[in-house]
């Protein structure tokens, strides 16, 4: 783990005189300097990497290294030009992500933050990152509050944006009479529940019998399940976490519940396999799966298995496609400070660029998907739609 300093970071107030699609390789000097790409440039992964959602910032990390080996191996800065990951594990406190994310923004050594994948921790360092203006680009972090200020965007586009998906497939597929669980502790399954999902199941016909709240201090559904089997719904639409969805399927299938159930893309990429036979024929939303036939994301893909011997999960497809942002950013200013980076983001977002989650538009600063629909059967994903 690299060392910290407190020094403050000076930002130049003389502007880059013309902005360059190439890469000049210049800047010797100070990384906040403003004075083109410097040789050595930082960017900071503050993210859980242990804890109960370690999952995502493990996988966003493992992205992002891919990337950064990426942009470093095709000389895409400049000849010359070093990009560097450093990695700090918030493990899944809100306090400690503060506390982590003050540090790295006193750092003037680091040009660019991969920001926490928690909404509760992104929410609460996010009008900080306003203030130190240090861009940094969220991963997960679905809910509101989180992209509000010039220097905060994210490399996620929000569930709620492309779950009107699983709501049309549910539609499709005769599946109109349903029941709901979701995790109302997190911001974003809480929305989706709450707001979202009876909005589009309205717009497509479905009939939500039962609308069940749980916390994340939830380990046992057998009430809840049981319940859910007497009803005998045609669908169970589950926003749970990773590990609850393997206990709540478990029990919900123990219960005698047979029908269709529909989960979201935390279930993705193997997180539901402990759950073995309870979780055949689950279909999910997705912003990424490694069953993706694009182009881009194939390539990914396979670059992913060649470095780590596994297929990437969403996490670390949009870790991938943070980097490239930040890297393309940087190129597109011709300029590695922080002023220059979040003017990069800027222009980069409003022209889009292909990722690894396929042809990637954005909101202002925030990015969205086409997403998919996935099948978990026989141990793997396929695309269904």
């Amino acid at each position: 783990m690299k060392i910290r300093t407190t020094k403050t970071a000076l930002i130049a107030v003389a502007s880059v005189a013309a902005l360059a699609l190439s890469a000049c390789g210049g800047g010797g000097g100070s990384p906040q300097g403003g004075q083109g790409i410097a040789k050595n440039i930082t960017i900071e992964a503050v993210n859980d990497q242990t804890g109960p959602v370690a999952y995502a910032g493990v996988g966003a990390s493992k992205g992002a290294q891919l990337a950064v080996d990426q942009v470093n191996g095709q000389h895409y800065l400049g000849d010359g030009v070093t990009l560097t990951l450093d990695q700090v594990d918030t493990a899944g406190e809100i306090d400690r992500a503060v506390s982590e994310m003050t540090k790295t923004m006193a750092d003037d050594k680091v040009s660019a933050i991969l920001g926490p994948t928690m909404a509760q921790q992104a929410a609460a360092v996010a009008p900080m990152v306003g203030q130190r203006k240090v861009p940094t680009v969220f991963t997960q972090s679905g809910a509101d509050g989180v992209v509000v200020n010039d220097y905060t965007f994210r490399a996620t586009a929000p569930m709620e944006s492309y779950y009107d998906i699983a709501a049309k497939w549910l539609g499709a597929n005769g599946l109109k009479d349903v029941s709901v669980i979701y995790n109302a502790t997190y911001p974003t399954f809480a929305n989706l529940g709450k707001t979202v999902f009876p909005k589009e199941a309205e717009a497509n016909g479905i009939k939500i019998g039962q609308s069940i709240e749980v916390q994340s201090t939830t380990q046992d559904f057998t009430g809840q399940a049981q319940r859910i089997a007497q009803a005998a719904p045609r669908a169970v639409v589950m926003m749970l976490i990773a590990s609850q969805s393997v206990t709540f399927m478990k029990q919900l299938r123990q219960a005698g519940y047979t029908g269709q159930i529909v989960g979201t893309s935390v279930q993705g990429s193997g997180n539901v396999a402990s759950a073995g036979a309870a979780a055949e024929g689950l279909v999910y939303p997705v912003d990424f799966s490694a069953a993706m036939e694009g182009e881009t994301s194939k390539q990914f893909t396979e670059a992913f298995v060649a470095k780590y011997g596994q297929k990437p999960d969403a996490y670390a497809a949009e870790g991938f496609d943070a980097i490239w942002w930040i890297a393309r950013a940087i190129k597109a200013s011709n300029d590695s400070s922080r002023m220059g980076i979040q003017r990069g983001l800027v222009k980069v977002a409003s022209e889009g660029f292909p990722g690894a989650m396929g042809e990637l538009t954005f909101d202002g600063n925030d990015m969205r998907v086409t997403g998919a629909i996935v099948k978990w059967s026989g141990g793997k994903e396929s695309i269904v739609r």
